[in-house]
């Protein structure tokens, strides 16, 4: 039994009707064919490339026997026809490896963004360990082998006289846990990584708009993940009652936390009290905040430009801004990208 299914091709802008058997797999979107077929193994892309360039040669051939006469000529163009024909029917799609660049930008993120937290005289081990890196199965994690952790430690400055026990301490202080898939491997969980430094992104914008009182509470209620009673966010901050107060509604106020009036039946009478929490909404918030900005950079840039282009008479005054704002950009695309691709 045969489906007739309409395709919509966006590259070829028209209807396609394609016949195919009916199965009770689950139709794909265009740009997820798109991608099955480009992530062909090595022996399918190459199956074809013999055959073309034999039939490139024989068209070569022809073409140079063709000038003896016009219907060669018209031989050799006939060639070409075929030639054109069968690359069009056996073309393979190629496309650059976004995912493994992606996790290569991760994995040199979460290098980086540790090393200043590091002890003196860990930085070679924890260099090593990325250095010697097996092939990922997933994007989330990093696995290398303790001989590979030696061989690149042996290459640093200081590293051939660390012993083995000593390399293998560091590396559980470093979260660096032995790999049971691997025999004598470590392997580190990226997302640990991740998950702090975005935690820590959304708390330093906390403390440049609203101070170090909001960065405290607010770190403190990310940190509990629950409902924390005013007075014991007092007691926790050790903070004056007013400033507390003062800030999380200013915090609350901007949808960066919650609140709830709990009644409390203890005691004579009804009493009530507050519990506070950082809304589930905080990060979706963040992010809107980081378009908005890019988006306004990137305009703020695009206007100098064009300034410039006019002939402007501050043009060294109009070229130093926008250098400025090209860096604040690219920091901006660096937090985007911690939060929409890792």
């Amino acid at each position: 039994m045969y489906l007739c299914v309409i395709v919509y091709d966006d590259w070829m802008g028209k209807l396609t009707n394609i016949s195919l058997e009916q199965t009770v797999e689950i139709a794909l979107s265009i740009d997820k064919k798109v991608v099955n077929i480009a992530s062909l193994s090595d022996a399918e892309r190459f199956s074809e490339i013999p055959y073309i360039m034999e039939d490139a040669s024989n068209a070569n051939d022809s073409l140079h026997s063709s000038i003896a006469g016009a219907k060669r000529k018209h031989n050799a163009l006939e060639v070409d026809a075929e030639l054109n024909s069968a690359i069009a029917e056996n073309e393979v799609l190629w496309r650059a490896n976004f995912e493994k660049f992606i996790f290569c930008l991760k994995k040199k993120f979460c290098a980086e963004r540790k090393k200043p937290k590091l002890k003196v005289g860990t930085h070679p081990i924890w260099e090593a360990f990325f250095e010697a890196s097996l092939t990922e199965k997933d994007n989330n994690s990093v696995t290398s082998p303790i001989n590979g952790i030696l061989e690149r430690l042996g290459q640093k400055e200081g590293g051939t006289s660390m012993t083995l026990d000593h390399i293998t301490r560091v590396l559980e202080e470093l979260n660096c846990t032995p790999s049971s898939e691997e025999p004598d491997s470590f392997i580190l969980d990226l997302s640990r990584i991740v998950e702090a430094s975005r935690s820590d992104e959304i708390e330093s914008l906390v403390k440049k708009k609203y101070g170090q009182e909001a960065f405290t509470i607010f770190r403190l209620l990310v940190r509990e993940g629950c409902p924390v009673e005013t007075d014991k966010i007092i007691d926790m901050t050790i903070l004056d009652k007013q400033i507390v107060h003062g800030t999380m509604y200013k915090l609350w106020k901007d949808d960066y936390i919650d609140t709830e009036r709990i009644l409390s039946g203890t005691g004579t009478g009804n009493s009530q009290f507050f519990v506070w929490r950082v809304k589930n909404t905080f990060r979706e918030q963040f992010i809107d905040n980081l378009y908005h900005a890019a988006l306004n950079l990137r305009q703020m840039v695009n206007h100098i430009v064009e300034l410039l282009l006019e002939g402007s008479k501050d043009d060294t005054k109009l070229r130093n801004r926008k250098n400025i704002l090209i860096v604040a950009l690219t920091r901006h695309d660096d937090s985007l990208m911690l939060f929409n691709d890792f």
